[in-house]
């Protein structure tokens, strides 16, 4: 009869020599007779994992863990399995039982790898570090490391990282490439240079690197040399459209126009769907004083937009660009000469687009102050944007706001009917407004992320428009839901008369009606954010950069050419109850009332009213200091606070069922010791990459 631990130990023998197909039966073998040996379950499953049978290798190795908990082995090499199965946050739980058991360098290198796949880039950062106090030569966790603190914005610790493992490794060609790609992203061109052509010395492919070093010659000012590398490259390849786009950037920089629109005319036809090239083409030809090459440029585009080609707006934003590239450098007098032939141009292919031409010579008068001119503008353009009848130019906001007729300002606040304040502990008042379906479709899942992260004496107010006869029952139902935070609300009723867009149009500014009043009643700040949305930290983040004398933040676009629609984005504020911003807040209310007043409510009234109260307020003299708040990819970032909008992820097949386990996981499990960890539970659910 065969010893099976003979054949065990043969089995390992073969394993380790790398003879999987041979090593497989005496493993299954020795299980046969031996079905509980950890040591025979747990080598069958890493030979499993390293055959691509993963589901298999994770029962065997934990069949083995059941067993022998105690191995630090077993736990690291059902990570393995488990990652390569995609269950990464089981993955990091197993590599976290192997560290307690035996840390190494590899089992803090591999979580470190796991957890910045999940998005956790601080902890990684600690785990890469832990693996290098244990093992001071290990490369590519040096790397790793670098990564995650560029990640962090930590650019000259990440560059300390790779010169400190350059001294391990002065060959290693990912090494250099990553150091001169740091080097080049924190602005050091020609120290870029020299590490990409020492990467090319030591590398046998090494086109992307030549594509670098062709970019960093530009960077440092060399756009000769950049032209001979980036030429070289594209010879290799000649229809790949990154390589082709690179070189005529390249020529452009050397003088070269000609060959530059050469080759944006020959990405045009290798990428007939990407508006790429032609808003490239545009904005080279109003460089170079060639208006009537940019119009036609332009026109073709709405040409091929109406065809069906590219978005109908395509050639719109392409204006809108080339208009803000000329703000940013001063230039109105160059965007005054543009607008008057694309005008024409957009005449006569589209008259839709004609009229949001004639949007941007107003938006552009406006700035001039030439009230006249922006008021023939939009006149001429209004039967396609009826928004526009809304923009007020010259001092109207303020003749509007003040002649407010009493009655209008008393029924608007009459409708306002408080149910309950929940007075905070800490941090500001969430806000949001919605309707019915909205509360039904999306606060559940608004209230669950803020939940999630709010410490207790949280506070958060609805506002509920067009109530339904179960609404108190509903908003009670969603308390109870809640761990951290209390909930107040309030409702109204939607103005009789209203057609149902301008229901809708309603719908999207009623929040902004009342945030004079809930900044009197709650005396706290205010987080202000759309309810179609999730915060993603604790909301006393949001609060870290405002002070007395920046009491306001939000989307703030002042150098938009679009910006008396696009130039304020309300989905997220942030305020303090100051004196400034509640006038500020108050004239906003008074203007869109007086609209409500006149039953004439057209989209994106809502942003008209924000641009137009804080312009009003900077010519006043009187309106508070605005911090913008940046946007990080899809994550909104004011201080240590984060915040994500849904968009079109809410109308793709599956959303509501995602959103459905997304909120039963919440409501069963604890809080992540890391909160990363539920940020990605949440992104992952509602579809938002970042």
């Amino acid at each position: 009869m065969t010893d099976p631990i003979a054949q065990l130990r043969q089995a390992a023998a073969l394993h380790q020599a790398g003879r999987l197909a041979e090593a497989e039966p005496l493993y299954a073998a020795a299980l046969a007779t031996l079905p509980g040996h950890p040591d025979a379950l747990h080598l069958y499953g890493v030979l499993c994992a390293q055959t691509g049978r993963n589901a298999r290798a994770v029962e065997l190795i934990g069949a083995a863990i059941t067993r022998k908990a105690d191995s630090g082995a077993y736990h690291a090499n059902l990570a393995r399995a488990l990652r390569a199965e995609g269950r990464l946050a089981e993955a990091a739980a197993s590599l976290r039982r192997a560290i307690a058991l035996h840390p190494s360098a590899d089992a803090f290198f591999s979580i470190g790898n796991i957890l910045r796949q999940m998005g956790h880039t601080r902890e990684a950062l600690a785990r890469f570090r832990c693996a290098l106090i244990l093992r001071p030569e290990a490369v590519e966790a040096r790397m790793n490391a670098a990564e995650a603190q560029e990640a962090l914005g930590r650019r000259d610790d990440a560059l300390c990282q790779l010169r400190t493992a350059l001294a391990c490794a002065p060959a290693a060609p990912a090494l250099l490439f990553n150091l001169a790609r740091t080097e080049q992203a924190a602005g050091h061109a020609d120290a870029a240079v020299r590490g990409y052509r020492r990467t090319l010395r030591t590398a046998i492919e090494g086109e992307d690197t030549a594509i670098n070093l062709g970019a960093a010659l530009l960077e440092a000012g060399r756009p000769a040399e950049a032209v001979d590398v980036l030429r070289r490259c594209a010879a290799l390849v000649p229809d790949r459209p990154d390589r082709l786009l690179a070189l005529a950037t390249a020529l452009r920089q050397v003088g070269d126009v000609d060959g530059c629109l050469a080759f944006f005319h020959r990405l045009k036809a290798l990428t007939p769907t990407d508006p790429t090239p032609w808003q490239r083409s545009a904005e080279v030809q109003e460089a170079e004083g060639r208006l009537d090459a940019c119009t036609a440029t332009l026109q073709e585009v709405a040409r091929l937009s109406r065809e069906g080609r590219f978005h109908w707006k395509t050639a719109y934003y392409h204006l809108v660009r080339i208009g803000n590239l000329l703000i940013g450098e001063g230039r109105l007098d160059r965007v005054a000469t543009l607008l008057p032939p694309a005008v024409a141009a957009f005449r006569g292919v589209d008259a839709e687009l004609h009229a949001w031409a004639l949007f941007l010579q107003g938006s552009l008068a406006v700035r001039l102050g030439d009230a006249a001119a922006a008021q023939d503008a939009f006149r001429r353009a209004e039967p396609h944007i009826p928004f526009l009848a809304h923009i007020p130019t010259g001092n109207g906001f303020a003749r509007r706001v003040e002649a407010l007729p009493p009655a209008a300002d008393a029924e608007s606040e009459a409708a306002f009917v408080l149910e309950t304040l929940a007075p905070p502990e800490n941090g500001p008042v969430v806000v949001a407004s919605c309707d019915s379906g909205y509360l039904e479709r999306f606060g559940p899942l608004f209230l669950a992320s803020l939940d999630r992260f709010s410490s207790p004496g949280q506070a958060a107010h609805l506002h509920i428009l067009d109530p339904r006869p179960d609404t108190a029952a509903r908003v009670a139902a969603l308390e109870r839901r809640l761990r951290h935070v209390r909930l107040g609300w309030s409702h109204e009723t939607s103005p009789a008369g209203l057609t149902p867009q301008a229901r809708t149009t309603f719908y999207t500014f009623a929040r902004f009606l009342r945030v004079p009043r809930l900044a009197r009643l709650y005396r706290a700040p205010l987080l202000v954010a759309d309810i179609d949305a999730c915060l993603l930290s604790d909301p006393a983040g949001f609060l870290a950069p405002l002070s007395a004398a920046n009491p306001l933040a939000l989307q703030y676009f002042p150098d938009n050419l679009a910006r008396l629609y696009d130039g304020v984005g309300g989905g997220l504020m942030v305020l303090r109850p100051d004196p400034a911003v509640i006038a500020l807040f108050d004239r906003i209310r008074r203007f869109l009332v007086s609209w409500i007043a006149e039953r004439r409510l057209h989209y994106f009234l809502d942003q008209i009213a924000l641009t137009a109260g804080t312009d009003d307020a900077v010519r006043r003299g009187d309106g508070p200091s605005i911090l913008p708040i940046p946007a990080d990819g899809r994550l909104f970032r004011c201080g240590d606070g984060l915040f994500v909008q849904i968009l079109t992820e809410k109308d793709q097949p599956g959303f509501a069922a995602s959103i459905a386990t997304l909120l039963d996981r919440l409501e069963r499990i604890e809080p992540a010791p890391d909160p990363g960890l539920d940020r990605g539970l949440i992104l992952k659910a509602i579809g938002v990459t970042v």
